[in-house]
This record gives structure tokens, sequence and C-alpha cells, in this order.
């Protein structure tokens, strides 16, 4: 039976039963759909044989856990941890660490990338998890036993596959591959969000150019700061496909801003005149500071035959490492990284895979062709 704990109390026990561990597997369930923030609605935990689910909605204390997630003596074991690590540092005010990400493991042993946990699970362990509770509410209590048991399998398996992944890493020399994607994942600026850029996430900004940039950049941060202040989804505050309008339209009065669908009718409205004030500010920018126009970040034709030819080149060294090119670089790595003036990649483990061969093709001194009835990189 899964213990679930529901009292600061409790929550002390179990930790005083767990003090010794040197890795804890965890996971978490929340919800974001009325929010801007996540709310956090279950902790899943598995460490020495001890597994339980703790309710932070009832468990108010939560500093007894907190101090073994930021224990540096303890491992935290996730399953691609980026929306669990900015939770935890959104509750606790500081980031997990050292964290280990089974599905950055998984890249680079070629289970696979960007794997999914049921996947995963399958893949080492031969069990096939159920699905019965994915569409779950978990701020509605009481929860369920059903709802319990499905949770707690999220560690339940996490703490066996550890281990294993462990093992295998050992076995091909790659544990320290891992390490620069784990010390970025325990950076707070991983999470930092950055309002000046928030208009590059509004849906459909690749229409607009010149002023109408730097108008959008004016309502995506006054947005981004409202949703954050408020804690309200942004598109409760405005949704993108208003705020394209307005930055297109540039409305003058109040009447032009009320007939743009989504901003409201309501003359009185208290963000009416707030708007208009931002579309003025945003007419002021300076050409020089309006927002580089999207359409030059596309590849010319020549730039996209060359990021064709660097993901053959990765593709090969990726094959020969038994590894996918996508845990190396994606297709949009290698586009930014063109479109910068550059063909190199960073001096991780990665860089150390590929970075030789991209010069030597780019230099002409290696040729992609045929041997052995493979697709390989051969001398000229």
């Amino acid at each position: 039976m899964v213990e679930l704990i529901d009292t600061t109390r409790a929550l002390q026990t179990f930790v005083d039963k767990i003090s010794g561990a040197t890795w804890l597997a965890i996971d978490t369930e929340f919800m974001r759909e009325k929010t801007y923030f996540a709310k956090l609605c279950l902790i899943q935990v598995e460490a020495q044989g001890h597994r339980a689910c703790i309710d932070p909605l009832k468990v108010h204390d939560l500093s007894p856990f907190a101090a073994l997630l930021h224990d540096p003596g303890v491992t935290k074991v996730f399953h691609a941890a980026h929306q669990d690590l900015e939770l935890l540092l959104h509750i606790t005010g500081k980031v997990p660490a050292p964290i280990f990400d089974t599905q950055v493991a998984a890249s680079v042993l070629g289970i696979g990338d960007r794997i999914s946990y049921g996947r995963l699970v399958e893949h080492m362990l031969g069990v096939r998890l159920a699905k019965t509770q994915s569409r779950t509410d978990w701020a509605k209590r009481p929860l369920a036993r059903a709802q319990l048991d499905y949770a707690i399998d999220d560690v339940r398996y996490l703490a066996q596959l550890y281990p294993l992944m462990l093992e295998q890493l050992d076995a091909r020399d790659r544990r320290a591959w891992l390490a620069r994607d784990f010390e970025k994942a325990a950076d707070p600026e991983t999470y930092a969000i950055d309002p000046t850029q928030c208009w590059r996430k509004v849906k459909g900004h690749r229409r607009l150019e010149g002023v109408q940039l730097a108008i959008l950049r004016e309502l995506a941060i006054w947005r981004e700061q409202r949703a954050e202040a408020s804690d309200r989804p942004r598109r409760w505050i405005l949704g993108d496909d208003a705020l394209l309008d307005i930055a297109k339209r540039q409305p003058r009065t109040l009447n032009a801003l009320k007939d743009i669908r989504g901003v409201g009718s309501d003359g009185s409205h208290k963000h009416h005149h707030t708007l208009l004030k931002l579309i003025q500010k945003g007419q002021q920018v300076p050409k020089s500071q309006w927002p580089e126009s999207p359409r030059a970040s596309i590849p010319t034709p020549d730039q996209k035959a060359l990021v064709d030819l660097l993901m053959l080149v990765i593709d090969i060294r990726a094959r020969a490492h038994e590894i996918t090119g996508g845990a190396i670089a994606t297709r949009k790595d290698i586009e930014g990284l063109i479109l910068a003036g550059d063909t190199t990649l960073p001096n991780d483990w990665r860089g150390a895979l590929v970075n030789d061969a991209l010069a030597g093709v780019i230099a002409g001194e290696l040729l992609v062709g045929r041997s052995g009835g493979q697709v390989t990189l051969i001398e000229p």
C-alpha cells in the first residue's frame, strides 16, 4: 500500500527513515491550467526501499524534505527533469542538486532521444505502464487509491532504472558525458524568464515586422509581468491573437482598440488605456532598437544545404557511437550556429564527437561517401 503523507509530523518521520540515502527517486504531479506558476499537488519519493506520496496541499511545511532536496550529498533522480526542477525552485527557492535525469542518460546510451518515461520503463524493465490516470485532476481531494498507485509507479520504476543506467554508463565510460547537462539543469538561470524576449513565443509573431515587432515586444512584456504578478495564465490576461492584432493595426483610440477581437468591448476595461500607452511606447522605439525580424533567421537555400550536410555528418558520427544524431544536435541547433556564422558545437562530449568531422567536411578534407555498403566519412 502506498504511504500518503499529509502531516508535517509524518513527513519528518519519513525523512528520518530515509536520512542515510545517497540518492532519491522523485517525481511531481502539478496543475497549471488556471495559474501562471505550476501548482504543486503531489510529490512522489522512493529511497532505500521506502516510497511515499507527499501531499503538499496538506503539508504546509516542506522544509524537512527540502533539506534533502538541497543536500549536496544526495543525488536527486528524475525523468525529464525540467518542469519538476522549475517547480521545486519556485516552491523551495533553490534548484535541487545534484541531479540525474534518466531521459538525458537514455540519449547518451543510444536508447532514444527525449524518450518518454513509459517507453524507457518498457525498454529497460519490460513493464508496460498503465495510462489510466494521465488526465486526472491532481488538485482535487481526496485522492483515490488508484490515483496514488498510478502516481507512485513514477518513482517505483525510476528507482530501478537509476542503478541499471549507471551500470551501463560506466560500462561505456559515458557517465562524464552527462555532467554539463546536469550542471545546467541545476542552474537557476536555466529557468529564468526574460520578459523582453517573450514576444518570440507569441504564436504568429513571424507575420509581423518593423515597428509592429517593437509594439508586440512592449505588449508581451506587460502581459508577462501581469500574468506573473497575478498568478494567472498569459491567455487570461490577453490572448496571442489579440496581441498580434493590436501590434499589426496599432489602434489610436479606445473605440478602435475595442474593435479588436479578444480585447473586450467594455470601454471601462481597466487595461484599455494601458494598452494604448504601450502602443505609443512601441511606436517611439528607434528603428535601430526594433527587434530583429524573424524572417532574418530563415536560412538561405545555400545555408539549408549546409545544414543538410552537417546533419548527415552528425548522424554518421552518432551511428558510430550507437546513439541518435538528435542526442548530439538538432537541426534547429545547427541552423542557429550557421546563422550566427559558426559551425562548432560546444566544447563538451558532443563537440568532442563531431567538431573535427564538421571542420574536415567544411574544409574539403573529408567527404561523405559509401564504403563497405555504408554511408560514411572518407578522405578524398
